[in-house]
């Protein structure tokens, strides 16, 4: 039988679709590979009404999908106010002042990116002759692409990203990912921020006494499980009675809204503040023992008396008692007793002279 004779052309045409066969492969396996880690994402998100960690969850996300050196969020955070904040970013070094405005809630590239909410490239979004002074804002971030987030009919933020730590540049595949994540990332902020929302005090911006009693159950059945330590700081401003009927309502509410806001500041993540009535306050600290609330409490009293309020021609002072107690098992049997002891020291506090901090130490 004679030897079949071969067209050099088919053979090369024949294994030169080998690798685009491959190819194909690849790209189905990369494709299901995105939507198994999109639903994954998806659940992940809409189950976390934890604003903080839902947030850093979204920069994250998209970090490790597309492999970036930096990315931000910007968001509308205050109750009150409708400008856009740098609420989280990472990738950018210490300095970077995250809490700065960016951008006014009615600004070009906003009604821009609402009108067609789609992820646009940095360079021909500047192309634009009005978006230019927004973009310049923007370019503190160094960004390469920008993902508005927009649910229903509201935008709820931009997701600023850098570039790729790899140099390449950021495919289509990966562009239709984003799009979807942020539609994800949008409902999900937009309920962790209706949910924060209804648990914050409107004034103080510290979680509202509800919460912080449904949080302390919660606490104390995750330090029974975990073996792990719990206290509680009771605080009151002092006199704040007489003060009120000295400089007038207005001035008292500066400085409650002042006050709390040391509080926010000097207390950690996992803390939980709270304005437990009036001009009381109180903490929940997991994961801290009594002498680690102890030292918490002096700070906290050290700042409020040290600090200048103001509302006046001069700057005015004020004090505070704190009560600390960590939650024993043996004696607590629920939260009202853990409550009642740092109550009980508070008021040994306020009883002794007051600006002072007493641990009940059963």
């Amino acid at each position: 039988m004679p030897e079949k004779e071969f067209d050099e052309k088919n053979i090369s045409f024949a294994v030169g679709n080998v690798p685009m066969y491959e190819r194909k492969i690849q790209e189905h396996e990369r494709k299901i590979y995105d939507l198994k880690n999109l639903i994954n994402l998806g659940i992940s998100l809409s189950s976390n009404l934890d604003f903080e960690s839902l947030v850093e969850s979204i920069l994250y996300s998209c970090i490790g999908q597309l492999f970036l050196d930096k990315v931000a969020i910007l968001l509308q955070v205050d109750i009150d106010v409708d400008n856009y904040y740098i609420h989280m970013a990472k990738g950018y070094d210490e300095e970077f002042n995250r809490k700065r405005i960016i951008l006014k809630s009615d600004s070009p590239l906003l009604k821009t990116l609402d009108e067609n909410p789609r992820p646009s490239l940095f360079d021909e979004l500047m192309q634009t002759r009005e978006l230019v002074g927004d973009l310049n804002e923007l370019s503190i971030l160094q960004p390469n692409l920008i993902v508005p987030m927009k649910s229903k009919n509201s935008l709820n933020g931009l997701i600023i990203l850098g570039s790729k730590l790899t140099g390449e540049s950021i495919a289509y595949s990966e562009i239709e990912f984003l799009q979807d994540l942020a539609k994800f990332a949008a409902i999900a902020v937009e309920n962790s921020r209706l949910y924060r929302m209804a648990t914050l005090d409107r004034m103080t911006r510290l979680f509202i006494h509800h919460y912080f009693q449904e949080r302390l159950v919660e606490e104390i059945k995750r330090s029974n499980r975990g073996k792990t330590p719990l206290t509680i700081i009771m605080s009151d401003i002092d006199h704040f009675k007489k003060f009120n009927d000295t400089y007038g309502h207005q001035q008292g509410d500066i400085v409650l809204k002042e006050a709390a806001r040391l509080f926010r500041n000097n207390t950690r993540s996992i803390d939980i503040p709270a304005r437990y009535g009036g001009e009381e306050f109180a903490i929940i600290l997991p994961e801290t023992d009594l002498t680690a609330g102890i030292n918490i409490a002096k700070r906290l009293r050290q700042v409020i008396e040290e600090h200048e309020f103001p509302g006046q021609d001069t700057p005015l002072h004020v004090t505070i008692s704190l009560g600390v107690a960590m939650y024993n098992p043996d004696i607590d049997f629920d939260k009202k007793d853990l409550v009642g002891r740092a109550d009980s020291a508070l008021y040994k506090a306020k009883e002794s002279g007051r600006n002072k901090v007493v641990a009940h130490k059963g």
